[in-house]
């Protein structure tokens, strides 16, 4: 397993085209390489991903990237070359990620990134099936005697520690406006800097992704009784992988490893029983674990490519278990992000 943070080299290449006057479609794509290719050639998938907390997505104390987006990637590269550690995992933040997407420093974004229209259709970015339904949330100092933005009512000059280059900013701008509370916005270029500051007491309130709020709570507080995370939920945030837009092919197969994670849920086939299903009654779990070929070859992978990823990964729930659920420090609930036979959004089209 690799890891590098996305450094000067990748960036001075972008500046470099857009002051040479180069058009996006000037520049070189995916679709005229083949992403699935590069990777098979490379031998490892690079994948981007961010600093957003303990369970989410963060470097643990040997250096080895752990949380629920990490499995992800770990998943993909299950897919793509039948091993999980085939990585070189990239550190992004919040204002390059989408540059350096589009600039080709990695094969996908695998990071608590939101799915917007103008994301989708303004920035030659291709969003698949969410794997975190989301919310935007604020964290405050328990000092302000505070729970919710009504409490906030009439108390202007508020400040709230706010990450660039998201859609956290315009969100609460819209509050602002809405609501009339008058925070005074403070930005940060970085994650650290923004968690950094907060905790340190430069900012009132902080807001992001309730996800990663409730993270830095739980790992990150001096003391978690100290700060109150507010019951409002200001935005839907939808949480996707992301890759460009030019080649449907990588699409496809990132789409699929996600829809495989869950559907191997639905059937109950976990890390652990995945070798008992040998000879199963259902069709489409024959074709999920490849005891009927046909799905493997349409995607461009091998035919096991969804019991490999399943056998050294996991299915949907166990990546969401041990990272952020029961079996982790945070334990979250699954809620919005339960299967759908369960009340929750985690619907996959049939594999057929």
């Amino acid at each position: 397993m690799r890891f590098r943070k996305f450094g000067a080299r990748t960036a001075i290449t972008v500046v470099a085209l857009l002051l040479s006057g180069l058009s996006q479609a000037a520049m070189p794509t995916s679709a005229e390489a083949g992403t699935l290719e590069d990777i098979r050639d490379r031998g490892y998938l690079q994948c981007g991903v961010a600093a957003a907390g303990i369970g989410v997505s963060e470097i643990d104390d040997m250096g080895v990237w752990q949380g629920f987006f990490p499995d992800f990637c770990r998943l993909l590269a299950v897919s793509v070359l039948g091993d999980s550690e085939a990585i070189e995992f990239i550190e992004i933040n919040n204002v390059n990620r989408f540059d350096a997407l589009n600039s080709g420093a990695f094969d996908i974004l695998m990071a608590n990134t939101t799915w917007t229209t103008t994301r989708d259709a303004e920035y030659d970015l291709a969003f698949t099936n969410p794997i975190f339904f989301d919310g935007q949330g604020l964290l405050a100092h328990a000092s302000l005697d505070a729970a919710s933005l009504e409490d906030l009512e009439g108390r202007p000059g508020l400040s709230v520690c706010v990450s660039e280059g998201t859609t956290t900013i315009r969100n609460l701008r819209e509050v602002n406006e809405t609501l009339g509370l008058e925070f005074e916005i403070v930005t940060f270029h970085s994650i650290e800097g923004l968690y950094h500051s907060f905790f340190g007491y430069q900012c009132d309130l902080m807001t992001y992704d309730r996800l990663a709020l409730v993270s830095q709570l739980m790992n990150r507080a001096p003391d978690p009784a100290e700060f109150v995370l507010f019951s409002d939920i200001i935005s839907k945030e939808p949480l996707a992988p992301v890759v460009r837009q030019d080649d449907q092919e990588w699409v496809d197969v990132v789409q699929w490893t996600v829809y495989a994670s869950m559907i191997a849920e639905e059937y109950g086939v976990t890390s652990e029983n995945v070798d008992d299903h040998t000879d199963p009654e259902s069709p489409e779990l024959r074709r999920l674990l490849g005891i009927d070929p046909g799905m493997g070859e349409t995607l461009g992978l091998p035919e096991n490519w969804a019991r490999d990823g399943i056998a050294q990964v996991g299915n949907y729930g166990e990546i969401f278990d041990r990272t952020l659920g029961a079996s982790s420090t945070l334990g979250l609930e699954r809620g919005l992000n339960a299967l759908w036979t369960e009340g929750g959004l985690l619907y996959a089209p049939p594999l057929r």
